[in-house]
């Protein structure tokens, strides 16, 4: 009877500390942040990937309709971005630390999360949207079509189906529900959303500017987080979904009820260590699939090798189990970039020099022909209303000259 008791109070025993010890319920925070980190970057990486256009000639007129439809605006991050991204970013974070210290963060805060609600529903019908579309199997086509202009200049254009007013109406009752509660759940949902939406339509132009916003953005994080209270200070004052959260404690919330947030400790992760490092992993998945066009003699292709993705993915995993591992042994917040920019860049550059694509990887343009095409036609004509302007300036002042001096002349005789 006692060896019975004794081996029936051992799993009890083991399962109360489970439950209890703080050294071991943070692994169950660590694993759900790096889960939650992760699924941004390998969906927004994958949506990233832009298949080359068939020409009009193969295609049906359902398949052209689609692909006008699908077309996205796409902000393209250049080397110069790159260059001036730290310096703009540490002139906000600046502002908003002194902000927070010399005003009431509450009217602040709900300024901000009124901002983020917003623009929340967007991203939150965008990421249901991708979600709607994986489990029916099939790309949902479009009922309805909407068109703004001016002076027949295009403003906005929407395509959309009865199933994405029902899902605008369902990120709608999310961002009310976050607005309301603050509940980190609903906060997380809303930062997925960010991630996964802006990670394929933010597109670094090529490994050079990628690797220099990492580097750069390396030295800023460490800066920001090691010698200043600057970054820790508005990353706990910041009550907006710009972070992901998760209990210290998942069974102590599990207890205390799922809409519980009162009395609850949490560990976070800013969206920045997700998506900065995401859009240079989305760029290895879009350098794979150039490597695989190529070799399929530019046609489409749906399914190839993804070497580079699969490296950097991977290295940003390891990246981010280390920065845990670090904070959890110094007992102190890690800039996530001092770890997650060395192990993405190096491990992309270990993927070229192994497979003798250094050169590559390094001449390697993001820019696609129909892109290229459309910025230099942008390009012109801002260039000809540029001069445009500046010939009507000048004739402007002419005629301006013409009418002093007749006035002058008219003065004299």
């Amino acid at each position: 009877m006692p060896e019975t008791a004794e081996a029936t109070e051992a799993p009890a025993s083991f399962l109360a500390k489970l439950t209890t010890d703080p050294e071991l319920t943070i692994l169950f925070t660590y694993v759900g942040l790096i889960i939650l980190a992760i699924i941004p970057i390998y969906i927004g990486s994958l949506k990233s990937i832009k298949q080359p256009k068939v020409p009009k000639s193969q295609k049906t007129e359902d398949e052209e309709s689609e692909e006008s439809e699908s077309e996205e605006e796409i902000e393209r991050f250049s080397f110069d971005d790159a260059k001036q991204y730290p310096i703009v970013g540490s002139i906000v974070l600046f502002s908003l630390f002194l902000v927070y210290k010399f005003f009431d963060k509450k009217y602040l805060n709900y300024l901000i999360t009124t901002y983020f609600s917003i623009i929340g529903v967007g991203s939150l019908t965008q990421m249901f949207s991708y979600f709607a579309e994986f489990f029916l199997g099939k790309k949902i086509a479009s009922e309805f079509k909407l068109r703004l202009t001016q002076k027949k200049e295009e403003i906005l254009k929407l395509s959309f189906a009865k199933i994405h007013i029902a899902l605008f109406l369902l990120s709608i009752a999310v961002t009310i529900g976050y607005f309301l509660t603050k509940n980190w759940i609903l906060s997380n949902l809303v930062g997925l959303a960010f991630c996964i939406t802006t990670i394929p339509l933010l597109k670094l132009d090529s490994f050079k500017t990628g690797i220099l916003l990492l580097s750069a953005l390396f030295f800023y994080d460490i800066f920001w987080v090691f010698f200043t209270p600057v970054m820790v200070t508005v990353a706990k004052n910041f009550d907006a979904p710009i972070k992901l959260l998760f209990p210290r404690n998942i069974f102590a919330w599990i207890k205390a009820g799922v809409l519980a947030t009162k009395g609850l400790e949490f560990s976070m992760l800013g969206l920045g260590d997700i998506v900065i490092p995401g859009v240079y992993v989305a760029l290895c998945a879009r350098f794979d699939h150039f490597h695989a066009v190529k070799k399929n003699g530019g046609k489409p292709i749906e399914k190839f090798p993804m070497p580079y993705f699969i490296t950097c993915f991977t290295s940003y995993i390891v990246g981010l189990m280390t920065t845990m591992g670090v904070m959890h042994f110094f007992k102190h917040a890690q800039p996530a970039l001092l770890y997650l920019s060395p192990a993405c860049i190096i491990s992309s550059l270990i993927c070229a020099v192994i497979r003798g694509e250094i050169k590559d990887l390094f001449d390697y343009n993001d820019e696609s022909e129909e892109e290229k095409k459309a910025r230099e036609e942008k390009e012109k004509k801002e260039k000809e209303e540029k001069e445009k302007k500046e010939q009507e300036k000048k004739a402007a002042k002419e005629k301006k000259e013409e009418t002093k001096k007749a006035a002058k002349d008219k003065k004299k005789n």
